[in-house]
């Protein structure tokens, strides 16, 4: 995964550096005053705040990950922060704790050994002239927007300039397509939407796979409108709609919608949970199984592994979410806790875009730790200084005990010696 994620980095920053128009803006003269621009394993790209002298605000489309805590001087605590890339939530076991800390470690050490090396050559090809080194320019953001809110996860650490705008891309509803408003009104018993996004396609899935999604779909009474990329769907139920594309926002904040089945990535999960519609999540990759391990954890969701899917396991798991009235409960829940906040998602961006426009210090916001290397950061130095004082004083007094231990047997040996001379 690690892999991957990186080589999606370095595919982004060669692309979009190298492209003829980004090229020209940058050689163009133009200064900003702010650069907004997300983090996803893309730092080199962060050579423009210094090509426009702009104050630099990052985004991040995920959770808060080993390259925004680097850059920041974050912490993510590994004994309840699970590792995005784990199925876990705030509550591990101690197996999963171990698990946890490893797979942060691991990360650290391929974060500033194989992907931060390979952004600072991108950094050093496209942004020769820079003032600033990579490094002190990716420790000099702003503000960090992140594309979450504590109650679709769990409280954790963040700095003051780290700001939760998760729900931001929630738009009030659209009207719906002829077609798809009539389908939806149609179902008095309920309807199930079901999209696993723009890169997983159903269509393309082991025959066994669709099949059983089929099967299980035909025996609800619920009607279904499935994203599905194909005109046809081989032994189509009645109760099925399929299209190749569904506004899915739209189509979520219709009333008769019970149920929405999904690949658990952030943004359909916080369209459905806006509306108080519970989740079927079937992760595939990325932090899809946190995202649902989390949401089960909060009693609206059930998950199921892509690898156990079968027509049995489908069927329980419809049959549970749909007919326990707990998982509709806690979404409504969910949606009350996700809207009650002091200022909207995009009222917060503005006000921090804003604040960042008005300051040019922004030093007391940040935490020192992101001047700090790994070994001051995390006292290493420090501990190292206090074992070598333990282990001064006690090979002391291991000297001691041992001086005075030949000095009693000196002493007693002295003695004997006269006595048998006597």
């Amino acid at each position: 995964m690690m892999k991957f994620i990186y080589s999606m980095g370095d595919v982004t920053v060669k692309t979009y550096l190298s492209h003829p128009n980004v090229q020209k803006l940058m050689k163009s003269g133009e200064v900003f005053d702010i650069c907004i621009l997300e983090n996803f394993n893309t730092e080199a790209m962060m050579g423009l705040v210094d090509t426009f002298n702009c104050t630099l605000i990052t985004y991040t489309s995920f959770v808060v990950v080993t390259w925004i805590d680097d850059m920041s001087g974050n912490i993510s605590p590994a004994s309840y922060v699970p590792h995005p890339f784990l199925d876990y939530n705030d509550k591990m076991t101690l197996p999963e704790r171990l698990i946890n800390a490893m797979t942060f470690n691991i990360e650290k050490v391929l974060y500033h050994f194989v992907h931060l090396p390979n952004q600072q050559k991108f950094f050093k090809k496209y942004f020769p002239n820079a003032r600033r080194s990579l490094d002190e320019i990716r420790s000099s953001s702003a503000v960090i927007f992140m594309n979450n809110h504590v109650s679709a996860s769990s409280p954790r650490p963040y700095l003051p300039h780290m700001i939760e705008i998760g729900g931001i891309h929630v738009r009030p509803a659209n009207p719906l397509p002829k077609d798809v408003q009539e389908y939806l009104d149609s179902a008095t018993d309920g309807a199930i939407v079901f999209s696993m996004g723009s890169i997983i396609q159903a269509s393309k899935w082991p025959e066994q796979k669709r099949e059983a999604f089929v099967k299980a779909f035909g025996k609800l009474k619920f009607k279904v409108l499935w994203k599905y990329e194909n005109e046809t769907l081989p032994n189509k139920p009645e109760n099925v709609m399929i299209s190749p594309w569904i506004p899915q926002r739209d189509a979520l904040a219709h009333p008769n919608v019970k149920l929405f089945i999904s690949h658990g990535g952030k943004l359909g999960t916080t369209e459905a949970f806006y509306q108080g519609v519970p989740v079927l999540g079937v992760p595939v990759y990325g932090d899809q199984m946190m995202n649902m391990a989390k949401f089960e954890s909060h009693g609206n969701s059930i998950q199921i592994l892509y690898e156990d899917i079968n027509e049995k396991v489908l069927s329980e798991a419809l049959n549970e979410i749909l007919n326990n009235p707990k998982y509709m409960e806690n979404a409504k829940k969910f949606a009350v806790r996700f809207k009650d906040r002091p200022l909207t998602p995009r009222q917060s961006v503005v006000y921090w875009t804003e604040f960042t426009a008005r300051n040019k210090d922004f030093n007391y916001l940040k935490s020192t730790a992101s001047d700090m290397n790994f070994i001051q950061l995390h006292l290493i130095d420090v501990y190292f200084v206090i074992f070598s004082a333990i282990a001064v004083v006690l090979l002391l007094i291991y000297k001691c005990v041992k001086f005075l231990l030949s000095s009693v047997k000196s002493s007693v040996a002295t003695s004997v010696n006269i006595k048998k001379s006597q």
